[in-house]
């Protein structure tokens, strides 16, 4: 009889009440996905070129399980944005001080709200099992800058599937650098805002490296 009761009992709370695997995904799949800055230097000049790189396959990694999932044509809802940090507030606005240059085969736009936060935000190109998203960042104004590659998968990711994946648990993605030990992270302490110089460095991973972060001076 007791058998039985539990065979139900797993029936009915499906497989993450009864997968072990399941039971170990607190606040959902997180994923991992890279980004390449080039060059990526501590200061550059009015006018340089960055190239900003994320290409993956679709064999993405999971931090939680420490598995690779093979996610299909996902929708990761990638946005750029860039924060000039020598300014008290730092200006969320920032990225406007640059030219961005996307190719027209790309779907990514820039995003301004009515507060000021200025963003590249759209979706990567998928194709042939690979996802891919390439764009230059030309600055033109001298300063501080902080500049994050992240992702808003966070608020879609429960409606979206792949094989293996445990019923009713979201999903959300991280974005790194591949170099995280020249992203310049100390140039935080700079910033007279204790957003930057405090808050950002009490938890530096999942504030800062989590969000592909990279800090830079501008110069003439």
């Amino acid at each position: 009889m007791r058998l039985t009761i539990f065979f139900v009992a797993c029936l009915s709370l499906s497989s993450f009440g009864c997968n072990k695997e399941c039971q170990n995904i607190p606040g959902g799949y997180t994923f991992e996905l890279p980004v390449v800055i080039s060059p990526i230097k501590d200061t550059v000049k009015i006018g340089d070129t960055l190239q900003v790189e994320s290409v993956f396959s679709e064999l993405v990694f999971e931090q939680k399980t420490g598995k690779a999932y093979e996610l299909r044509n996902w929708d990761f809802y990638p946005v750029t944005t860039m924060v000039q940090i020598d300014t008290i507030p730092g200006d969320r606005g920032a990225l406007a001080a640059f030219d961005v240059i996307v190719d027209s085969t790309y779907d990514y736009q820039s995003f301004e709200s009515s507060s000021g936060f200025f963003a590249y935000i759209g979706s990567y190109k998928y194709t042939g099992g690979q996802y891919e998203l390439k764009f230059q960042i030309v600055p033109l104004k001298r300063g501080l800058y902080c500049f994050a590659q992240g992702s808003w998968l966070f608020d879609f990711g429960a409606d979206q599937s792949f094989e293996g994946k445990c019923r009713g648990i979201g999903a959300e993605a991280i974005v790194l650098q591949a170099n995280q030990e020249q992203t310049n992270i100390e140039f935080l302490s700079e910033s007279p805002d204790p957003h930057y110089n405090d808050w950002v460095l009490q938890r530096p991973q999942q504030r800062f490296h989590d969000n592909g972060g990279y800090c830079f001076y501008v110069v003439e």
